[in-house]
């Protein structure tokens, strides 16, 4: 009788490693943005500075986000979230979030908007999505006393 092997287990999650799949597309990730920052810096005269090769990587990791499947303009948006949590942290939409947005728009709208505030905007745009998108934006409250005021309600059945 053949021995039977012994079954493996999977190492319990502690956290601190980093999930299969994710692993996996963080080494595509890896391989893509090597090759796209050979292909960015292939243009750089010899004597190119630190900023050169700064805006080649940047150009090489948008090329791999595309590459991923994100399309331009969730790239931005995700860059511009990131930009405005590494200010303060975790982010709640609130009335200075949606007025600053508003006074990014006025300027987009007057055409004297960075691309710095362009990338903000994204952000904020998004950010506010998400919030419209939640099960936290629904009204819940309204919709339960609805829900409670038509029960309460006697109607006759209908005839068929």
């Amino acid at each position: 009788m053949a021995s039977k092997k012994p079954r493996e287990s999977k190492p319990e999650s502690r956290g601190d490693s980093i999930p299969e799949d994710a692993s996996d597309w963080l080494r595509q990730f890896v391989k893509h943005f090597e090759l796209n920052f050979l292909d960015a810096s292939r243009g750089l005269p010899p004597e190119a500075v630190p900023p050169d090769y700064q805006h080649a990587t940047i150009r090489a990791v948008f090329q791999t986000l595309l590459d991923a499947g994100l399309n331009s303009e969730t790239v931005v948006e995700s860059i511009g979230q990131v930009v405005i949590e590494s200010r303060s942290g975790s982010v709640q939409w609130n009335s200075e979030l949606n007025q600053r947005r508003f006074e990014l728009i006025d300027r987009e709208i007057q055409e004297t908007l960075t691309p710095a505030e362009r990338v903000e905007l994204a952000g904020l745009t998004r950010i506010m999505r998400e919030l419209l998108d939640s099960e936290a934006n629904l009204p819940l409250a309204g919709a339960k006393a609805l829900h409670r005021k038509l029960l309460e309600l006697d109607v006759p059945d209908k005839p068929r």
